[in-house]
């Protein structure tokens, strides 16, 4: 009885181990099985996922550089070829979705939001059966709807000022001017103390360099230079020369904002650029309410807005610095005399040179060899 109860007992420990065997052999053959499933899964999921691009779709609506103002609404219409057929696009402006048109839609409207002026990229993607995609763009132009405040001045003092000097940049700095002036062989750095007039220093460019712009950042005065795409580091209280920097354009105007320095060239655009190296950050454009607004020279920030004398006019302009809206102008067409101006080159009565004074809250204006310098308050300024 003990004998049969023993083999009973191993016959069952037998199959037990039998047992396990079998399972194991039928997990393996499974998972092989699953991993071949999920391998061949994969592969039609990436056979799904590849998207093939095709000449499709073309904008009819709106054209090339098509101009347009803030709030109007722009009518966007493009056209599919016969052999393709729509299920869905995407609408975006500068990388930012517009709408999505269901199938078969191909155009749509809506109103340009306030923001940049300037270039502004526009952009459909139609999706297609089979994983087909089409893609066009278009660029528009945006300016703003609103014509910039009109702005007056109040004549608060005249100051003497060189009539050799032929301005291109102008900054006031606790108690003195600091002035740079251009033309070949003619070229400055100055230092003049404001209460007595006195010129304190001056810094000769070399002849090959056409002075321009200038700007104080932290202890250091900037200068850069019209066609020679170079511009100069100086010790502010000692004028000796710390480093030179390049650039890739012409150099007109250079202001401070904030821990940004900003360029003009005679464009209607502004180049941020880094202090340090000058690697340009950014640009930004310049419109007004009728359009892109060129020749911008000489340049001052104050108090969030950057304002820019206008080549060859009497006007200056107050820029946003980062949408490029002109928020509002200065004309000033009689600062000199008639007979003052009888005795300037006509080719150089220019207005040219802003700077401000930020204990008084006034501004000191010039221009290229003009006798005198113009302390003025601006009136009529709101924070619209």
């Amino acid at each position: 009885m003990a004998m049969n109860g023993r083999l009973k007992m191993i016959d069952l420990k037998g199959m037990s181990y039998f047992y396990c065997f079998v399972c194991l052999v039928l997990l393996g053959a499974c998972g092989g099985k699953s991993t071949k499933s999920v391998a061949t899964q994969a592969k039609v999921e990436e056979k799904r996922a590849k998207v093939d691009y095709v000449n499709s779709i073309q904008f009819t609506s709106p054209v090339k550089d098509q101009l347009y103002s803030f709030e109007e609404e722009v009518e966007l219409r493009f056209t599919v070829k016969e052999k393709f057929s729509i299920d869905s696009s995407r609408l975006t402006m500068n990388g930012k979705p517009i709408a999505r048109l269901g199938k078969g839609v191909k155009q749509f409207r809506f109103k340009l939001p306030e923001g940049e002026v300037g270039d502004n990229l526009i952009k459909v993607i139609t999706y297609h059966p089979d994983n087909k995609r089409g893609v066009a763009s278009v660029n528009i132009k945006v300016k703003p709807a609103k014509a910039p405040q009109q702005l007056s001045y109040e004549l608060v003092n005249t100051y003497s000022h060189d009539p050799k000097a032929y301005t291109q940049g102008l900054i006031y700095h606790n108690g003195f001017m600091y002035e740079g002036t251009g033309q070949y062989g003619e070229s400055t750095l100055r230092k003049t103390d404001m209460a007595s007039g006195k010129t304190l220093s001056v810094l000769s460019l070399d002849g090959q360099f056409f002075g321009e712009g200038v700007t104080i950042y932290k202890d250091q005065i900037y200068q850069i230079t019209w066609r020679e795409g170079k511009g100069f580091r100086y010790d502010l209280n000692t004028f000796s020369r710390k480093s030179t920097f390049t650039y890739n354009s012409e150099g007109w105007g250079l202001t401070t904002v904030n821990d940004v320095l900003v360029m003009s060239d005679g464009s209607h655009k502004l180049y941020h650029m880094v202090p340090s190296n000058f690697n340009r950050i950014k640009e930004v454009e310049v419109y007004d309410h009728k359009g892109e607004v060129s020749y911008l020279n000489e340049l001052e920030y104050v108090n969030g807005l950057l304002w820019a004398n206008v080549w060859l006019t009497d006007r200056i302009v107050a820029i946003d610095p980062e949408t490029g809206v002109v928020k509002a102008e200065l004309n000033m067409p009689h600062l000199l005399t008639a007979a003052e101006k009888a005795k300037i080159d006509i080719r150089d009565d220019v207005l040219n040179g802003i700077a401000w004074n930020p204990e008084k809250k006034t501004f000191y204006v010039t221009g290229k060899r003009w006798p005198k310098m113009f302390e003025i308050n601006i009136k009529g300024l709101t924070n619209e």
